[in-house]
C-alpha cells in the first residue's frame, strides 16, 4: 500500500518535477536528513521556518484551521488583518520594503477570493510573496461543498505558480519550490492551496526530494560590446531605471556615474538613484517630471535598466524616443533594454540592443568599458529644464491647505539623517502622485506603493507590513480619503500591535483624480466621485489611536513636529482644498506633450477631446 502511495505521490508531482528539471534545479541527496513522522499542517509550518520566513499574515476559518494551530507558540509572527485583502497587502508591503517574500494564510472560498486583487497587484509589480489557502477536504473538491472554490483556477492568472497540494509526502517539497519560485527570475506571487484532510494526514512515507538553488544565470555578453561603443559616442544619453534595479543601487549609482548619465526613474524605482544629485531628474511619466519627459524625447540612447517601457512612462507610442530613433538610424544610437524576463523584451518598445538577465551583473559588466565624457551641452541643456519647469503648485489662499503643501512640509521636517530611516506608504490617486512630485527620495525601497495595478485601499495595510518588516524605521502613511476609506478597519491592527506608524490622510473629500477627468473629459458631470467621510480622528480615536485634524497653514509645521516626536501610532486628518495634479500628459499624446502647472485650473471650464485615462 506504502509503495502503491509514493508512485500516486509522485504522479500527482510530474507537473512540478517538470518545473523543475526546466529550470534546471537539482534534487537534494537522497541521504538528506528527514523530518521525524508528523502532520501535514506541522510539516508545513517547518518549511516556512526553513525559508526564514518570520511573519505571517493571515486571517481564520475553518478550513484553514489545522494550519493556523501550528503558528500557536511558534517562533513566527502570525499577524491578523482585518480582512484577507488586508492581508495580502500588508504581506506585500513586507516584500516591497525589505526584499524578503511576503507570506498569507487565509481559509478558503471568500478567504481565496478576497486575496485576489493583492495576487494582481504582486504580479503586476513583481512583487515576491507565498498566499497559503485552506481547502476542503480532496473528497469534498469538485463539489460545491461550503466554502469551496476552484482556488487554483482563479488564481493561475494571477500568480507566477498556482498548485493544489494532494499528499503529505509533496508539501515540504512543494513550499520550498513555490519559495524558489517566487524569489527567482522576475519575481512575483505563488498560491499554494492546502485540502485540509491533507493537512491533518500523518505522513508515513518517504517525502519528496527538496530541490536546490539553480545557478546564477550568466549575461549573454554578446551586445556589451556594442551597447558601450553607443554609450561612448552618445552625445544625449539617459537612464530610464525601474524596479528591477532595487537591489543594486550601488551599482547603478556607480555605472552612472562612471558614463556621466542623467538618471530618470519610475515610481517604484524612486530612491534608487539619489534625487538629490545633480543628474537626478526624479520620476518621469503621465504625472511626472517636465524635464524628465524632454530628456527622454530628445535623449539620442535611452538605457532602460530593469524597467519594462510602462504605457504611463511612454506616452503614445508611436511618438516615443524621436530623437533616439533617428540615432539609431544613423548608428549613433537608439535604445537599449536591460530586463531578467526575456518575454519583457520587446514586448512593448523594440530595443536597439538588448541584455536579458541580470542587469547588475551587465551594468557591472560595462563600467570597465565605460568612458566619462563631461557632455556639458547635454548637461546644461537638461539643467535649464530642471530650472524652467520645477514641480510646482498654487496654494489655495486664505490660510487653507493643498495635498502637495502637506506633503512639501512633511519632506521639510523629515530632511536630513531621519530620511534615510524613513518608509512611506502610498494609496492611489493624487496625492500618490504628488509625494512621487513633492519629496525627494534617496533611499531605495522608501516608496511603497501600488504601480500597476492601482489599487486603492493599499496604503494603510502595505505601511503595517512595512513596519513589521523594518521595525527600526519611521513608517509614514500618506493617503487620500477615498483610498483609506477602503481599509480603514486596519487600524484595528495598528491598535492591536501599537505599530508607530505616522498616518497622513489627505482628505479633500473626493475621489478627486477621477473627479478631474470627469470634469475634463465628460463635459463636467460628476459621478459617484464625492465622498461621505466620518470623522477620521476621532474614528481613530475609537481604536485607541491619539489623533487630531489640522486644517490651517499657520499650524502645518507644529502639527507635523508633533507626529513625528509622538513615540506610538498617530492619525492626522488633514483637510486639503482639491486640486488638479499637474504636469499631466494626455491620452494620446506624446511623452514631451504636457499639460503644465498653470495650464488647467479646476475653476476652467475647460473640455478635452478623447477618451479619459485608465
Amino acid at each position: 500500500l506504502q509503495t502503491a502511495m509514493q508512485r500516486a505521490v509522485r504522479e500527482a508531482m510530474r507537473p512540478v518535477a517538470r518545473g523543475l528539471a526546466r529550470r534546471g534545479f537539482a534534487s537534494l541527496p537522497a541521504d538528506a536528513p528527514r523530518a521525524a513522522p508528523m502532520i501535514g499542517a506541522r510539516i508545513l509550518h517547518e518549511a516556512l521556518i526553513e525559508n526564514h520566513v518570520e511573519h505571517v499574515f493571515g486571517y481564520s476559518g475553518g478550513a484553514n484551521l489545522p494550519v493556523l494551530d501550528a503558528f500557536h507558540q511558534s517562533q513566527i509572527r502570525f499577524v491578523m488583518n482585518r480582512s484577507e485583502q488586508c492581508c495580502g497587502h500588508a504581506a506585500e508591503g513586507y516584500a516591497k520594503a525589505s526584499g524578503k517574500v511576503g507570506v498569507i494564510l487565509t481559509t478558503s472560498g471568500p478567504g481565496l477570493t478576497n486575496i485576489i486583487t493583492p495576487l494582481q497587484d504582486a504580479k503586476g509589480d513583481s512583487v515576491p510573496m507565498v498566499a497559503l489557502s485552506g481547502q476542503v477536504p480532496t473528497h469534498a473538491v469538485g463539489t460545491d461543498a461550503f466554502q469551496e472554490c476552484a482556488s487554483v483556477d482563479l488564481t493561475r492568472p494571477c500568480t507566477k505558480w498556482s498548485y493544489q497540494i494532494r499528499s503529505v509526502e509533496e508539501i515540504r517539497a512543494v513550499v520550498h519550490e513555490a519559495f524558489l519560485v517566487a524569489n527567482s527570475g522576475k519575481k512575483g506571487p505563488v498560491h499554494l492551496d492546502l485540502p485540509k484532510d491533507v493537512m491533518v494526514a500523518l505522513l508515513s512515507g518517504e517525502e519528496l526530494p527538496i530541490s536546490a538553488p539553480p545557478p546564477i544565470k550568466a549575461i549573454d555578453p554578446s551586445n556589451l560590446a556594442d551597447i558601450a561603443r553607443l554609450m561612448n559616442m552618445a552625445e544625449r544619453p539617459i537612464l530610464y531605471v525601474g524596479q528591477g534595479a532595487i537591489d543594486c543601487a550601488p551599482i547603478l549609482r556607480a555605472f552612472a556615474a562612471a558614463a556621466n548619465i542623467p538618471v530618470t526613474t519610475t515610481l517604484h524605482a524612486m530612491g534608487i538613484f539619489d534625487e538629490h544629485h545633480p543628474h537626478s531628474l526624479h520620476m518621469l511619466g503621465m504625472h511626472g517630471a517636465v524635464y524628465a519627459n524632454y530628456a527622454i524625447q530628445n535623449a539620442d540612447l535611452i538605457l532602460a535598466v530593469g524597467s519594462r517601457f510602462d504605457d504611463r512612462t511612454t506616452g503614445v507610442l508611436p511618438k516615443y524616443a524621436p530623437a533616439a530613433r533617428a540615432a539609431e538610424r544613423e548608428g549613433k544610437g537608439g535604445i537599449v533594454h536591460f530586463d531578467i524576463e526575456r518575454s519583457q523584451i520587446g514586448r512593448v518598445v523594440q530595443p536597439t540592443y538588448a541584455v536579458e538577465g541580470d542587469c547588475m551583473l551587465a551594468m557591472q559588466a560595462l563600467i570597465p568599458m565605460l568612458e566619462h565624457r563631461p557632455r556639458a551641452a547635454w548637461m546644461e541643456q537638461v539643467t535649464a529644464w530642471k530650472g524652467k519647469h520645477p514641480f510646482a503648485y498654487e496654494k489655495a489662499g486664505g490660510g487653507d491647505l493643498k495635498t502637495q503643501q502637506v506633503i512639501e512640509a512633511m519632506y521639510n521636517v523629515t530632511k536630513g539623517p531621519l530620511q534615510d530611516k524613513i518608509v512611506i506608504s502610498t494609496g492611489v490617486g493624487n496625492h500618490q502622485m504628488m509625494a512621487a512630485q513633492f519629496y525627494r527620495w534617496s533611499q531605495p525601497r522608501s516608496i511603497i506603493t501600488s504601480g500597476s495595478l492601482g489599487t486603492m485601499g493599499f496604503g494603510l495595510p502595505a505601511a503595517i507590513g512595512a513596519q513589521f518588516s523594518r521595525p527600526d524605521s519611521t513608517v509614514v502613511l500618506l493617503d487620500g480619503d477615498s483610498s483609506f476609506n477602503m481599509t480603514l478597519n486596519d487600524l484595528g491592527t495598528v491598535a492591536e500591535h501599537k505599530l508607530p506608524i505616522k498616518m497622513f490622510i489627505l482628505n479633500d473629500g473626493r475621489q478627486q483624480m477621477v473627479h478631474v477627468w470627469q470634469k475634463l473629459f465628460f463635459d463636467g458631470r460628476t459621478v459617484a466621485t464625492d465622498n461621505y467621510n466620518p470623522d477620521f480622528a476621532k474614528l481613530a480615536q475609537a481604536y485607541g489611536i491619539e489623533a487630531w485634524t489640522c486644517d490651517r497653514e499657520k499650524d502645518l509645521e507644529s502639527t507635523i513636529e508633533r507626529m513625528f516626536a509622538y513615540p506610538g501610532p498617530v492619525l492626522v486628518d488633514f483637510k486639503v482644498v482639491p486640486d488638479i495634479c499637474l504636469p499631466m500628459v494626455a491620452p494620446g499624446k506624446a511623452l514631451d506633450d504636457m499639460f503644465l502647472p498653470g495650464d488647467i485650473k479646476l475653476s476652467d471650464d475647460r473640455r478635452l477631446e478623447g477618451m479619459a485615462p485608465n
